[in-house]
């Protein structure tokens, strides 16, 4: 990069500008959002395109500085983002008072080094266009993530309540039957037991034996947690009924506190 070259905007504002080695002229990004009335430098220069800005060592009263410069391009994104009135003075400054400066010295540029040649009317049209493009991109992307953001929080006010309940009421050592955290999430059981099997948190699995008292086969269904959701489900083991499809234990599954508070969570993100 060439020395530093200073130009001066009405009476107090300046602006830095260096020549890559092709004659083209960067601008330091922190004066011209000090001229423009922009905010937070840094956080613009994050959401400029990279091909477009770059950081430069630059000589200052206190030593050596790391700064961003821009090229001419990305001026005049940095321009069209101010929303000062002014800003449009400060661009016809730029085209009319500081580039055919740079471009007087003889240096090789990929404009000839004539004063009143600028950037023809199309290129700075399309310059414009593709910035507004940027620009209109990065609103989009914005008030998705707002929209995603206020989803959240309306989840997590309306999930509240069932989880205060939880925190407050259950003890580590306690299990929760189905029907008491259906309850507490005011669903019932049978949607509660499908929502997990749904999401994958629990399965079923069925037999089916005789009954004397029915005097016919009745099904029988037996509740069990996947394998990543062990801390949410316990198991509690019935000896004393008849063996599940012959030879196995029967259990009847109960929910940990762990368990209760993430189902609340759940049911309030599904509802």
């Amino acid at each position: 990069m060439s020395a530093v070259e200073l130009f001066t905007y009405g009476d107090t504002h300046h602006v830095r500008v260096v020549r890559d080695p092709e004659g083209d002229p960067w601008f330091v990004l922190a004066d011209l959002c000090r001229v423009l009335a922009i905010a937070a430098p840094a956080r613009l220069a994050a959401r400029l395109d990279e091909g477009v800005r770059q950081t430069h060592t630059l000589q200052t009263a206190g030593g050596p500085q790391q700064m961003t410069i821009v090229s001419e391009p990305g001026m005049y994104e940095v321009v069209i983002r101010s929303d000062k009135p002014e800003a449009a003075k400060f661009r016809r400054w730029i085209t009319t008072q500081v580039l055919p400066a740079i471009r007087r010295t003889g240096t090789y540029s990929r404009y000839p080094a004539q004063p009143t040649e600028l950037p023809s009317k199309r290129q700075l049209a399309q310059m414009v266009i593709d910035a507004e493009d940027r620009a209109d991109a990065e609103t989009r992307a914005r008030i998705e993530a707002e929209s995603r953001a206020k989803a959240l929080s309306a989840a997590r006010e309306a999930d509240a309540p069932k989880v205060e309940y939880v925190d407050t009421f259950v003890t580590d050592t306690d299990l929760l039957s189905f029907s008491t955290v259906a309850s507490t999430c005011r669903i019932t059981e049978k949607r509660l037991r499908a929502l997990l099997i749904e999401r994958g948190w629990i399965y079923v699995q069925t037999d089916s034996r005789w009954s004397e008292s029915a005097g016919k086969k009745i099904e029988r269904r037996r509740y069990s947690e996947k394998a990543d959701r062990k801390n949410h489900f316990r198991r509690v083991e019935t000896h004393d009924a008849p063996r599940f499809r012959a030879s196995e234990v029967m259990h009847t599954l109960k929910i940990t506190p762990t368990g209760a508070r993430a189902i609340a969570r759940l049911v309030a993100n599904s509802t």
